[in-house]
């Protein structure tokens, strides 16, 4: 039974949570182990995805204010708020899994610790099938877009549904980043999309909210083979993660340069 790493961290900027996620995406080429991390942000701020254009941030003026990082993974704009967000790193070689069962992975664990929560609010926690669209129709928020396997909540009388879950993959070296966003509640930073508790009408403090769900995604995730132990930076993550802070996701040359 192989051991996995599995981190919860608390709220941090933007350019440090990123700068993390690329250490332990360094740290698992050079044959570290698996790594689930939780983690929140210490403000309001948009990451944009790995391709997108820095001059369609002007697309939301709503989050013109917050700071700004590029995220290794692909996909579209967050807004990182009132929402919990993890990282799953997967070394090369140790999973037979395909992209989108890494996806199910963590989305089903989503819908699984969601679903008693939303009982008795009228609404269900499913999977989506996605809508299909080319590049430049897509909508510059992540939380607008829809692939297949993201987590919506939907009106069991098949009403509109609302995004609340989606994730995105990048591989380097034969290794695996995935970053998912779960949206807790409404940012004023992004005012066009409710969250968990907005849509089942909670008056729950979302932060607190977001680490009780932490607690239960860590639980719900299942790891093939093997268990989630907890775990923390090492010293040369560490000194990694504070190069890449400089070197990139604190560097402005970095997050600009599409």
């Amino acid at each position: 039974m192989q051991t996995c790493r599995l981190i919860v961290d608390p709220p941090q900027s933007g350019a440090w949570n990123m700068a993390v996620d690329e250490a332990l995406l360094e740290s698992a080429v050079a044959g570290g182990l698996p790594v689930f991390r939780l983690y929140q942000w210490s403000e309001p701020t948009l990451s944009l995805g790995y391709f997108q254009a820095v001059a369609d941030r002007q697309r939301h003026p709503a989050s013109l204010g917050c700071p700004l990082v590029r995220r290794r993974s692909g996909g579209g704009a967050i807004l990182h708020d009132y929402e919990l967000t993890y990282s799953l790193v997967i070394p090369p070689g140790r999973s037979s899994r395909t992209p989108q069962q890494h996806y199910d992975l963590v989305h089903d664990a989503i819908v699984e610790i969601l679903t008693p929560f939303t009982s008795g609010s009228g609404l269900v926690v499913r999977k989506s099938a996605g809508i299909k669209r080319s590049p430049a129709a897509e909508p510059f928020l992540c939380f607008q877009r829809r692939a297949t396997g993201d987590v919506v909540l939907a009106d069991q009388k098949l009403g509109p549904d609302h995004k609340i879950a989606g994730s995105a993959q990048r591989k380097h070296r034969g290794t695996i980043l995935q970053h998912g966003s779960l949206l807790i509640a409404r940012s004023a930073a992004a005012p066009e999309l409710p969250g968990v508790l907005d849509l089942c009408g909670t008056r729950a403090e979302p932060t607190k909210f977001a680490g009780e769900l932490a607690d239960l995604l860590a639980k719900a995730v299942p790891q093939k083979g093997g268990s989630w132990e907890p775990s923390k930076l090492s010293a040369a993550e560490l000194a990694q993660a504070e190069r890449f802070v400089a070197e990139r996701f604190g560097n402005a040359n970095w997050n600009h340069c599409r």
